[in-house]
This record gives structure tokens, sequence and C-alpha cells, in this order.
């Protein structure tokens, strides 16, 4: 007979069984556990520990504003700009059991000061000093109520860890949520409420010197206070002609908010820049002002400008891939670092409703051996990338006038840039150009620049910048045209007032609720030199009313032209009834006087109505409205 013990009574007999010698005690089963248990621990004691330091920075927060997740765990080798070294993605299930998928960035925090604290305006000279040691973040916003569970998990070269499920509540806000291509009409853009949204604002793509953030604090609540709320930010930086000072951003050149620099590389990315990114978010929120990012500068890839194609990091001759510019369109190494930037780009601010489009190139068109070819490839793949990636869905644009890239359905807007000689009639121009570059793609459309061909001095009550505003956002544009000279003709002559009249004027329109169509003359306005822009839908109509002969250059002169005291204009497209015309001065933004009048014969000229403004000089507008109808409010 065999000696049993306490551990066992493991039979010896000669007919065992299987299940006889599997037989456990209890106690063996709570060894052979805590031995399976340290055998994990022993294999794996650093993933164990890694997602440790995983912490909600806001436990509550409103619908579509910024949650945000932090995670300290060291990249060791890894690289964290390069998901394919290192990647944090989060899985972010919402009360309705839908998940998002959200890509992780790595952080920097910084404090911001002055080097001189009673310097004043474009004087100041932003600091920044790093606060802390940089980590992974995480950020997501949500516009459905409720609690919502997170996990993170952080891949590298030893594989996949995650962490435990934390959670952020979402509480009901009075935010409206991220701006999309109307449903109702394809050729405007509302919120995810369903209100209409209309652009009105101006580029504020990099900062003037050395004021850094300053500057955007300074400059946005002169757009907000004005109507204003909508405005285009690059990720560029301007670098000295002179090769020998030192090409980083900030260094008394404008600058925006570049990721890869030339004092970074390839592949690295300048994390003060994109802290000051952040800044400017959270003010453009602050403000309630709407805002685009640009990815791709052209300049660097145009020899015209020689010393950003010497300084280009691409470029063969620093050691980059690159021997020709349009190869950064067509190797496969160029177009995997671009798509890891819009990687960084969706994780870091594409939480924000705020943030409408990611625009892909600024100018393509302007690129050295640019082709058609080239650049819609380009475009179909990394903005299909780039639409995948993103959980909340932003609308994507590029830029200049390649109709090919635009007739792609990968981009949602049309964007097109347009300059002119002071001499030129700045209104007819806008006008014009809108007509034909909008019409062929059947997408929302407005101008990502325009401006004047310098020459400011001539106009400094901002007559070229105002005609140009007008005629742009009166034209069947989804959005007015955002000006370009924004320090050195804007703010140089403090025209920010030239926004709020317009704004007042469209305030409430739902633009995707009506037909819309290009205003009808039936004849030549009088006095004959006068011009009329403007829309009109079967029950209502906005017309402006102009006059070139008021503010023109000739010969390098500034002309002035007299007030109109009798003019008249037939406006026709309106279906029959009686209509409220209000007419509004568009230096104040206020109602200059009323009328009541129904369609109805024009002697010799079809079926419309005849409106005769108040006094004017320069331009007047005016809303129309059927009696009985209200123009929504805001």
């Amino acid at each position: 007979m065999v000696r049993q013990n306490t551990d066992t009574f493991i039979s010896r007999s000669p007919r065992l069984t299987s299940l006889e010698f599997f037989t456990v005690t209890p106690i063996i089963m709570l060894k052979l556990y805590l031995l399976f248990a340290t055998l994990l621990l022993t294999i794996s004691p650093a993933h164990a520990a890694s997602l440790d330091g995983a912490r909600v920075l806001t436990p509550e927060v409103a619908q579509y504003e910024r949650a945000e997740i932090a995670l300290a765990a060291d990249p060791g080798a890894g690289n964290p700009y390069d998901p394919n070294s290192l990647a944090l993605d989060a899985t972010v299930t919402l009360p309705s059991g839908r998940e998002l998928r959200v890509p992780g960035f790595w952080f920097q925090n910084y404090q911001r000061s002055l080097k001189v604290p009673a310097a004043k305006d474009a004087a100041r000279v932003e600091l920044l000093a790093p606060v802390g040691k940089p980590e992974w973040r995480v950020r997501f916003s949500s516009g459905e109520p409720g609690l919502h569970r997170v996990v993170l998990a952080l891949k590298d070269a030893t594989g996949t860890r995650q962490s435990a499920p934390l959670t952020v509540k979402i509480v009901t806000g009075p935010r409206r949520g991220p701006i999309r291509v109307s449903s109702r009409n394809k050729m405007y853009l509302e919120d995810a409420a369903g209100r209409s949204f209309f652009p009105i604002g101006q580029n504020l793509c990099m900062s003037p010197d050395r004021e850094g953030t300053y500057f955007y604090e300074r400059i946005l609540p002169k757009l907000a206070t004005n109507g204003a709320n909508y405005v285009r930010l690059w990720q560029e930086y301007m670098v000295q002609g002179d090769l020998k000072k030192e090409p980083s951003p900030g260094n008394g050149s404008n600058a925006g908010f570049p990721l890869e620099t030339v004092m970074t590389g390839i592949g690295k990315y300048d994390l003060e820049c994109a802290w000051k990114l952040d800044t400017v978010s959270d003010l453009c929120d602050r403000h309630d002002i709407k805002w685009q990012l640009t990815f791709e500068m052209v300049v660097w890839w145009n020899r015209k400008m020689p010393h950003r194609w010497k300084r280009n990091r691409y470029n063969a001759e620093n050691g980059g891939p690159v021997v020709e510019p349009i190869d950064y369109l067509t190797k496969p190494e160029c177009r995997e670092l671009a798509a890891r930037r819009h990687r960084y780009s969706v994780a870091r601010w594409g939480w924000s409703p705020n943030l409408v489009a990611w625009e892909m190139w600024n100018e393509v068109d302007n690129l050295d051996g640019f082709t058609t070819e080239a650049n819609t490839a380009w475009h179909r793949d990394l903005c299909g990338r780039l639409r995948a990636l993103d959980p909340f869905k932003h609308l994507v644009t590029s830029s200049w006038r390649d109709a090919g890239m635009f007739a792609l359905p990968e981009l949602d807007l049309v964007q097109a840039h347009q300059y002119w000689p002071i001499e030129i009639d700045a209104a007819q121009y806008s006008v014009q150009d809108s007509d034909h570059l909008m019409r062929p793609f059947g997408k929302p459309f407005f101008f990502g620049e325009q401006g004047m061909n310098e020459r400011f001095e001539l106009d400094p009550e901002g007559r070229v910048f105002h005609d140009a505003l007008w005629a742009s956002a009166l034209s069947g544009a989804a959005g007015a045209g955002l000006h370009w000279h924004w320090n050195t003709y804007i703010e140089k002559y403090d025209l920010y007032s030239h926004y709020r009249p317009l704004a007042k004027l469209l305030r409430g329109a739902d633009w995707p609720a009506h037909p819309w169509k290009t205003m009808k003359i039936t004849r030549p306005s009088l006095p004959v030199s006068l011009q009329v822009h403007g829309l009109a839908a079967p029950d209502r109509a906005f017309v402006w009313i102009h006059d070139p002969l008021a503010y023109r250059v000739v010969k390098g002169a500034p002309e002035r032209g007299p007030a109109q005291a009798e003019a008249s204009v037939n406006v026709a497209g309106l279906a029959p009834g009686n209509y409220k015309i209000e007419f509004v001065s568009t230096v104040t933004g206020e109602t200059i006087g009323t009328d009541s009048q129904p369609v109805r014969p024009l002697r010799h000229f079809g079926h419309g109505i005849e409106l005769k403004p108040p006094k004017f000089w320069g331009d007047t507008a005016a809303r129309i409205i059927r009696q009985g109808r209200q123009w929504p409010k805001e």
C-alpha cells in the first residue's frame, strides 16, 4: 500500500484512470493557481505596470467639450510620433453602445510668459517653459449625455497592452456639435443640430514677429466682437532669407503651428508649437470662432524660394528622400510621413467641434513639377487615410485651382484663392470667380484667401476689403471670402468693423432651407454705374447695391465719387405676394429705411419689385421677405 499525505490521495493501483490521476485537493488547486500567476508576472512584469499611470483629467464635461485622459508611460527606444513604432489608441464606448477609436498623442505641457511683462501688442515676446514630464494624452468629445467607457491600448515592439476601463461622464451642454455639409442643401453648411453655419472671417495663419499666442489673444476678441466667426490657421512658419539665421519658429519671423520643422528634422515634432495651437484652439472656443487647419505649404516645394528649398529636410541634398519637389507627392515614404502628421493632428485637435475642416494643401498647384495626375493620386490616398482615421468626421478640403482634385469625392469643400491689383473692381472680380469655381462641383465653396496685391496705404478705410467681403458673401458661396492680409492691412488700419454689418444682415438666415439663386435684375440699375449683387429664394432675398465709382484707384491715386440720392433697382425672381423691404446700412448694420411692395408688372421689364434705397455713398443693402414670413432667430 502506498503512503498517502495530506496533499493527495492518488491511488498507485495498476489500474489507474486518467480521471483518477488528475484528481487533486483544493490545496493543490490553490498552489497551481499561484504558480501560474507567478509565471505570468515573470514573463511580462513591465507590461502589467506600463499602463498603471492612466488618469482621467476630466471626470465630467458637457456635450462636445474636451474630455482628456493622460498616461504616464516611458516610450523607451520607441518613437512616439511613429505609430509603427509606438502607438496609443483608445476605444471609447458611448452610452448608445457605439464605439469610437481615438488615437493618442505625445504631449508636453508648457507655461507661457512675456519676456518683458510691460511690453505691448506686437512688441511682446512670448516665452515658453516646460511644465512636468512629457506623457501620452487622449482627447475626445461626444454629443451623447451619459457615462463613457474608455480603454487605452498601447502598442510597441513587444505587443499590445490594455488599461483597465476608465469612465468619463458627459452632461447636457449648450454646444451644437461639429459642422457638416447640410443634408438639406449640399451647397451649404450646418452644425450637428441642423442650424445653418455661414463662415465670415479671415486668415490668421501665423503670428507676426515673436508675439506667439498673445497675438491671437489680442486679435480673436476683435473678430468675435464684430461678428466674425471663422479663421484659417497653418501648420507653417516663415524662415529668414539669410541662411545663417536660425530657421526655427518664432525666431523673429511669422510663425504658425508646424509639427515638423528644420530643427526637429523628419518624423519628429515641435511640441512647443503644438502646445501653442492648443492655446489658440481654446481661445477660439472661448470666443465661439470656428477654424480650419492647413497641413502642407507649397513654399517648401518651390525653388523660387531658395532659402526654403535649401533648408528643406526632405531635400536629398540634406539627406532626405526627395530629389525633385514633385517626388514629395509620389514617394510612398513621403506619403507615410504625411499620414503620421495627420494622425497626430487628429489625435490632438480632432476632438474640437469648432475645428471645421482639415485643409490638405495650401496652393498645391504651385509645387515645382506639379501634375494633376500626381496631385489627384496623392489626395485620393491621403484624404482616404485621413477620413478613415478621424472618428469625428471633420470636413476635408484643399486649395488652389486643380479641378481634378476638387472633383474627388474625398474632398468635401472647394476652396480657391483670389488676388487682384487695387485698380480692379474687387466686387465684380469676386462674384465672377465665385460663379465659375463653385458651380461645376456641387459642393460648398468659399474663398480660403482673398486680397489685393499690396499698396494698402491707398485704402486705409478698407473699401477694397469691404467690397470683396460683401460680394463674396452674396455670390451664392457657402461663406464669405477669408481675407489674407490680416496684419499689414486689417490689423494695421483696424478694419474689423467691416464684419459687423454683414453679420447683422445675415444673422438667422437658414441657408440650406431655401433654393437660393443669384439675383435677377430686369434692367440696368439707375444710375447705370451701379452694380447689384444678391441672392433670391421664392419668398425672400438679400440685395447688395454697390457703386464701383464711389472709391477707385486710377493711375495710382484714389478717387472718390458722389453719394447716390435717387438710386432705383428692379428685382425679379420672387413669387407673387406682398413683401417687406428693410434697407440696412453697410457701415453700421442698422435699419435705415423700410418699405412694403407687392410683386407687380414692371413696365417693359416683367414682374418684380422696385427698390428705392435711402441716400447712400459706396453701397447699401436690403433684405426682403414675404409678408407673414419671418427671418429665423439665431
